[in-house]
């Protein structure tokens, strides 16, 4: 949270808002007292959720209590660099989201947003900010800069998806089908600490089943028969312990409910997307619906 605070171009007024999802080792506790409003012009607000939430719901909630025009949704575990407000300033819109650049502190890597991968929903990498003309189809929550306007008009994240995976990219699809744009700024560069080698796998084992549930989601929301029965027959075959499962608890929920819903309030169409960022299915044709 220092390189925050001291990272700014100058003293512009900052509120930090830090969501504590029912935790229980103390991780939130003393971030408020570490900085003023009349000394530094920071302000550090705690938001504690009664219980385990999820991700989406604590964004949501965190959003909720940002009393700032602009929002830069994080993690924990980022570095900001000197001036990162800088950017920020020249190139935010009304309709436009700012993705950062996303470095691995232990290595060279980094990464300019993602792009939607089918049949799987899933997201690649993008390692060249120029490969859609500098603009991005998914903004990683690590890095996502919008404004409070557009991020409550557009519904925030869906808390349907609790836990990692799928609910990142489902809000920003959705924020394309609400007529925003996504653009990369890759001089804004967050440097992260990325989940080692040996612990990503038992974390991933540990959430699968939910993890699998959002996906599931996710495609059900946006995609035409065609391709959720690509999908499907996909994770039937990767995750076929938890298929059963996981499909039976997405679609005795709200989820056409949902798509509906979608369909009916997005501007937008699926198919402005694919065609955009050319999604191509399982045989390599343009995920048209």
């Amino acid at each position: 949270m220092s390189s925050i605070v001291e990272g700014r171009s100058g003293r512009l007024p900052l509120q930090i808002v830090l969501v504590d999802d029912d935790s229980s080792d103390g991780c939130c506790d003393g971030f408020s007292e570490l900085w003023s409003w009349q000394a530094d012009l920071v302000r550090v607000d705690v938001v504690r959720l009664p219980r385990w939430s999820g991700i989406p719901y604590a964004r949501n909630a965190g959003a909720a209590a940002a009393q700032a025009p602009i929002l830069f949704i994080t993690d924990a575990n980022v570095l900001f660099p000197s001036n990162w407000d800088l950017p920020i300033r020249e190139s935010i819109a009304p309709n436009r989201v700012l993705c950062a650049t996303i470095a691995d502190i232990d290595s060279p890597f980094r990464g300019y947003g993602c792009t939607l991968h089918l049949p799987s929903m899933g997201v690649h990498w993008i390692r060249d900010p120029r490969q859609f003309g500098g603009y991005v189809p998914i903004s990683p929550c690590s890095g996502t800069v919008i404004s409070a306007d557009l991020f409550r008009r557009s519904g925030g994240y869906d808390t349907a998806m609790p836990i990692y995976g799928a609910a990142e990219p489902e809000f920003s699809v959705r924020l394309w089908l609400c007529g925003a744009e996504i653009v990369s700024i890759p001089d804004l560069v967050l440097r992260h600490r990325f989940r080692p080698a040996a612990e990503r796998q038992p974390f991933l084992d540990a959430i699968g089943k939910v993890s699998l549930s959002n996906y599931l989601r996710f495609g059900i929301l946006y995609l035409d028969q065609q391709r959720i029965v690509q999908m499907l027959h996909y994770y039937s075959e990767q995750v076929p312990s938890h298929f059963t499962d996981a499909l039976r608890s997405i679609t005795g929920g709200d989820v056409w409910q949902r798509r509906r819903l979608l369909e009916e309030r997005l501007p937008v169409h699926f198919n402005s997307f694919v065609d955009r960022f050319g999604i191509r299915d399982a045989f390599g044709q343009l995920a048209h619906n």
